[in-house]
């Protein structure tokens, strides 16, 4: 079978089926007749990093090491080969390992490498503006201690690790600098990342009584919600993954955030549309969140339970009738209006998108959809009765219209 066959076989199974055991296997084999395939090198990395991740069984210092040994390398054999756009991408892989193992340092040392040898793909934006928050965060950490030391460039060692050693094991170091000679350009074996127009990752999310929506906003979609592999750690409930293969260039979309609170692993919900895909996550607690991720930075307030928050709404109820400015000549006691779920299940003059939020939601958090979206003549939409309740909510227009006064 030829080559790229082979190829595009292990990395169909490492990302369209998302088995990185079997991906292993499939690169071992190719590596046993081309030990100097480059892209059999890296993603064989790949391949471990996953297996490390997502398997209790692999998830030890020695499937990284070998991980890392792999890109040593192949960066050796790219680097002696003297073509600039695999070094930039070898240096893109070192960038993507050091990200997951949250060494945001070496993270950022190898993104820039990667930069100054030319490396192209859609995703980099997004991944760029994951690593300027991680590190405005680590910098936030650290601003009392002494700078973190910048990551030696990767080592030898015995063995390429997995199901058999790779041959010959001869690695060459990280040079930092450009090469002096700058030769063509030629696509690199197999599947290679296409440049497009950079894109920004956006997120947005809200929330009802027993769940938490979030969604990315990205060009980079997948073929479908079957192509994405989405999990939620089962450990500490939290660290929320995604990863897909972008259709349009082949590389890999990666999101990963440390959520606020926990929810359920086992019940994920993913839809995806033609600008964004939305994930639905169950809530453990019937909590109301304040933030979305969570982060050294954040204090015991940011994290603070509904129950506080809820308890606080009710008191502001029980203290009496409250007025708000309205843009109508009758003011409304927001807080006193009571909701009939049967009546709320009957009607049908709301749309699809606005029952979809209304329709798991408590009273204080229907209460606050009502008032700012009333108030602001449909152009916000606020879940936080404490926030609302407290003044009058001014309207916001999309970007690009006017406001008009009838």
């Amino acid at each position: 079978m030829p080559i790229d066959k082979d190829l595009k076989n292990a990395y169909a199974a490492l990302y369209d089926e998302h088995d990185p055991l079997k991906a292993l296997k499939r690169y071992d084999v190719i590596l046993e007749e081309h030990p100097d395939c480059l892209l059999a090198l890296v993603y064989k990395a790949a391949s471990l990093e996953k297996l490390y991740y997502g398997f209790s069984d692999w998830h030890n210092e020695q499937s990284l090491e070998n991980a890392t040994q792999l890109l040593s390398k192949a960066l050796a054999i790219s680097e002696e080969r003297g073509d600039r756009s695999k070094i930039g991408f070898v240096y893109f892989r070192y960038f993507v390992h050091y990200y997951n193992r949250k060494d945001y340092d070496a993270a950022n040392r190898y993104m820039i490498l990667s930069q100054k040898f030319g490396y192209l793909d859609a995703t980099l934006p997004m991944w760029q503006s994951q690593l300027n928050k991680k590190l405005g965060k680590l910098l936030r950490k650290q601003s009392n201690s002494k700078p973190t030391a910048q990551k030696d460039a990767p080592a030898k060692s015995d063995s390429c690790g997995s199901l058999s050693n790779c041959k010959d094991t001869s690695i060459g170091t990280a040079d930092e600098k450009p090469l002096e000679r700058d030769s063509k350009k030629p696509e690199l074996e197999g599947t290679q990342p296409a440049a497009q127009d950079p894109e920004r990752l956006r997120t947005d999310w809200y929330q009802t009584t027993n769940t938490i929506v979030l969604s990315l906003f990205t060009v980079n979609l997948p073929q479908s919600k079957e192509a994405m592999h989405v999990s939620v750690s089962p450990d500490d409930k939290k660290s929320l993954e995604v990863a897909y293969q972008v259709a349009s260039t082949g590389s890999e979309f990666q999101y990963s955030i440390e959520l606020s609170h926990e929810v359920d692993p086992e019940v994920v919900k993913i839809n995806v549309f033609t600008k964004k895909i939305e994930l639905t996550l169950k809530k453990i607690e019937k909590l109301q969140w304040k933030i979305l991720e969570s982060s050294p930075q954040a204090t015991e307030e940011d994290l603070a339970s509904s129950k506080d928050v809820i308890s606080q709404n009710r008191a502001v109820q029980n203290e009496g009738a409250l007025d708000y400015p309205s843009s109508s000549t009758k003011h409304i006691d927001w807080s006193k209006i009571d909701f009939d779920e049967e009546d709320d299940e009957n009607s049908g003059s709301a749309d699809a998108f606005f029952q979809k939020i209304y329709a798991d939601a408590d009273p204080d958090t229907r209460r606050a959809m009502m008032k700012s979206f009333v108030e602001s003549n449909g152009t916000a939409l606020n879940t936080n009765w404490n926030d609302v309740s407290k003044s009058f909510v001014e309207p916001s227009p999309p970007e690009g219209m006017n406001l008009k006064h009838w």
